[in-house]
């Protein structure tokens, strides 16, 4: 792209800017890493959450670039191409997409967000449009897709520059539906300001990320930029069961729709599950929309899936995606890695990975476990394993530790990641949570704690492992070693005290 197309589209949105460089510089990219600048790049000098780029200027212009955008300019960058500006990411996002050719225009963009279920929600979209025939992308939490090509995920929204590219790539690919997991952090730090959302999911708003929004409200108005953002062209569908499930859709001007669970539909196009069974096997409900309604099989487990499931079914059938194609995949589907992972042990016992990290979701799993438990009825006890991670909210640990000890037979309290925070600090203050009398230890080790837990286990019990679900990592003082508790798991399930049931 030539400087002087970027100058005139960036005119056409007011944004006008004096660049002294003849109008032919060819721009050859844009980056906010200085180590990634090419020659002919423009460089974006923005604040992150743990580094600033306005302390890598002199080294991006040293590297070729043509151009510096920063909010904080000073007589410090004179005589060099530095320009300032107010809203820096912002800016950087409509950059992008302009240099891209605003790839978000040119597809359909489902955009998913809420506490939990974000990932789960988005396979099975992505699952559901590929068994209609269409070509989808993916972008999440644990990879990104174009097509049948993979790609390993560093975010579960990334930033404005990468995208776009994808994105572009995307369109490149002919892929007609993309479907994103969208933070609440990359909406707070406009990483997807100016993209074109087609349809906006809302799954659930619970206590996380109060480090980063510091209350609730500030995090109901993060995700709630989604929603304001989408045109009258747009569908906006979320959980009315959840108690901010509306007011996200409040200033929204797309069409609304709702789901739920056993409750009455406002709407024509709500769509709802009743007579809601969920067992070992999975969960089983009626699906109902528009008078029309389909029993529903899935191996998932949880109530909480059951959610998800409508969230994704709600959404297709927007894009002409008919029941019966719900319904297949629906019956089909595996599961997420990481997500209520179910591995089955030699003893008869169950052990269940599950990437739930914050009190709404460890809740929903222990609550899920129970009710499998006590489906099956064969008097099995339900041992949770779980820590929290460092640098994080810390306002969940304690809460954490009053579910898990509360709604489990038996609880060990152990390491997550504790990345720069001491691990026995952080288990002191999920222990502040814990009311006396309850039945718990303290195993800091996570692969001991695991092994515990799987050593006392018995035919018809579920250990929950909590908290890193699809994670292979566990980060120490800044350090990442491979930890992976699915291997875990698998070392040890043919060291248990129980017997299998004949």
């Amino acid at each position: 792209m030539k400087l002087s197309e970027l100058s005139k589209k960036l005119s056409e949105r007011s944004l006008k800017y004096k660049f002294a460089f003849p109008e032919d510089t060819e721009i050859t990219g844009i980056s906010y890493d200085s180590r990634n600048l090419n020659p002919g790049n423009i460089f974006f000098a923005v604040k992150g959450l743990q580094s600033d780029g306005n302390k890598f200027v002199n080294e991006a212009i040293a590297k070729g670039a043509v151009l510096v955008f920063t909010k904080e300019a000073s007589d410090s960058f004179e005589k060099i191409p530095v320009i300032s500006v107010k809203e820096i990411r912002k800016f950087m996002a409509v950059v992008s997409g302009i240099f891209y050719g605003d790839p978000s225009s040119k597809l359909k963009l489902i955009g998913i967000t809420g506490t939990n279920g974000k990932t789960t929600t988005s396979y099975l979209i992505h699952s559901m449009l590929s068994e209609a025939g269409y070509k989808t992308g993916l972008i999440g939490t644990i990879e990104y897709r174009i097509g049948d090509k993979k790609f390993e995920s560093k975010l579960t929204t990334p930033d404005s520059v990468e995208l776009n590219m994808i994105l572009n790539e995307m369109v490149t690919e002919n892929i007609e539906y993309c479907v994103m997991e969208v933070s609440s952090i990359a909406l707070s730090m406009d990483r997807v300001y100016g993209l074109k959302f087609d349809t906006a999911v809302f799954t659930n708003l619970t206590s996380e990320h109060l480090d980063f929004h510091k209350d609730m409200g500030s995090y109901l108005s993060a995700k709630k930029i989604l929603f304001d953002s989408l045109s009258e062209r747009s569908f906006a569908l979320s959980n009315r069961d959840d108690e901010y499930g509306e007011r996200i859709t409040n200033d929204t001007k797309a069409e609304k729709i709702f789901y739920v669970i056993d409750a009455s539909i406002k709407n024509s196009k709500d769509i709802k599950a009743e007579n809601v069974k969920l067992d070992m096997n999975g969960i089983k409900f009626d699906l109902t929309r528009l008078g029309e309604s389909t029993e529903i099989c899935c191996g998932l487990a949880g109530r909480f899936n059951v959610y998800n499931a409508l969230a994704s079914a709600g959404t297709v059938l927007n894009y002409g995606v008919d029941l019966n194609c719900i319904k297949t995949v629906l019956s089909k589907f595996e599961g997420v890695p990481g997500r209520f992972q179910k591995l089955p042990m030699p003893n008869g016992a169950l052990s269940v990975v599950d990437y739930s990290h914050t009190s709404d979701s460890l809740k929903n799993a222990i609550e899920a476990a129970r009710e499998i438990i006590d489906d099956e009825g064969k008097g099995g006890s339900l041992i949770t394993i779980f820590g929290c991670g460092g640098n994080k909210d810390r306002t969940k640990r304690p809460v954490m530790g009053k579910f898990a000890t509360e709604l489990s037979d038996y609880t060990i309290i152990t390491s997550d990641n504790p990345r720069f925070e001491e691990p026995l600090e952080i288990i002191k203050e999920i222990e502040s949570g814990i009311n006396a009398g309850k039945k718990y230890e303290v195993i800091e080790n996570r692969e001991e704690a695991i092994k515990k837990g799987i050593e006392i286990s018995s035919r018809g019990d579920i250990i929950l492992i909590c908290g890193k679900g699809h994670e292979t990592y566990q980060e120490v003082k800044g350090v990442r070693s491979h930890f992976d508790d699915k291997e875990i798991v698998s070392k040890y399930m043919n060291q248990t005290s129980g017997d299998a049931e004949a």
